[in-house]
């Protein structure tokens, strides 16, 4: 392909539409957006999203945000919905219903059911004042749309990004960052690199007496009993007053007996690791994953401010556990 076809150009296009699309927002969506909000606050129910074709894409994406971000809410296909899977509909839901045109036949025809069938409030993310939808719509957002920036303006394109910002505007607006904290969000995200970053070693660790640990005096056997008794392949090393002083692991016991002949005699003092790697209960999975990576351990002991050991967490209750919060 050569420069003369003009491919950069139909791109930059593409760009400089979805640009004017979003931009055009902040003179349409304001005032209209806070009467959509209302709206949707006042709802007894859930939050049922539809659209179709892209649109409907974009409505997916809006119900699944909602949902991430504590609101009940789902997508509702509008031919689905005319074949039976109206069923999820109860009144007191608001209905969010999304059509550029406004003009969709199966948006309009399952709004106007659903508005006759149940108390539901419908608002709209529309292009045109004037189309069905906007009429059967207790309140609307208009996207200022002149220009797709699609080749012949078939496909949408600026539309459907600026109802995409439209839904997280919505989703914004909903939720409160005084009542819907980390902690909330980290419920509905249990999986994936996410959830290392939200949830903390406090959640997985290891706790009270299953915690491996041997006073400095014990002798080696002590230690094995111990480590083979709470089968984490570590046991922590605590002083008089409990504070953590080293640590052994099985690869400690290995090296020891591969310079050493056994004896019942040894202390875990001539074996123990003096500088042990530990973590805190609020530290982040991710942090506590980083940590056994670079230093290439399994476990990390979690300690109080006073450096005693308070909980234990092994790099599976990270990696394999952690999904099941």
């Amino acid at each position: 392909m050569t420069q003369k076809d003009g491919f950069l150009e139909r791109s930059k296009h593409t760009l400089q539409q979805g640009i004017h699309a979003l931009s055009a927002l902040k003179n349409t969506a304001p005032a209209e957006l806070e009467d959509v909000i209302k709206i949707l606050k006042r709802r007894k129910g859930r939050v049922i999203v539809t659209g179709i074709g892209k649109s409907g894409f974009i409505g997916m994406k809006i119900s699944a945000t909602l949902v991430s971000l504590g609101h009940s809410s789902v997508f509702l296909h509008p031919v689905d919905a005319l074949h039976g899977d109206t069923g999820v509909v109860s009144d007191g839901d608001a209905l969010l219903a999304i059509s550029f045109s406004g003009r969709s036949a199966e948006v309009v025809k399952i709004v106007k059911y659903l508005k006759k069938e149940f108390a539901v409030s419908v608002v709209s993310i529309i292009g045109n004042r004037e189309s069905p939808l906007a009429k059967i719509s207790d309140a609307h957002v208009t996207l200022d749309v002149r220009d797709e920036g699609s080749p012949h303006g078939f496909a949408p394109m600026a539309s459907t990004t600026a109802s995409l910002v439209v839904g997280d505007m919505i989703a914004t607006a909903l939720t409160s960052p005084t009542s819907f904290q980390k902690g909330q969000f980290a419920r509905f995200h249990p999986g994936g690199g996410l959830a290392l970053e939200m949830h903390t070693v406090d959640s997985v660790m290891t706790k009270g007496k299953d915690i491996p640990t041997v006073s400095r005096s014990k002798f080696l056997k002590d230690a094995l009993k111990e480590m083979s008794e709470k089968f984490l392949g570590v046991t922590g090393v605590v002083d008089a007053h409990r504070k953590l002083v080293g640590v052994i692991t099985d690869g400690d016991v290995r090296r020891f007996l591969l310079q050493h002949d056994f004896a019942s005699a040894v202390t875990v003092e001539k074996i123990m690791n003096r500088t042990p790697k530990s973590v805190s209960k609020d530290a982040s999975l991710k942090q506590a994953l980083t940590l056994m990576e670079e230093y290439r351990i399994t476990s990390l002991f979690v300690l109080d401010g006073k450096q005693r050991p308070i909980g234990i967490i092994h790099i599976h209750a990270i990696v394999g556990d952690a999904v099941n919060l």
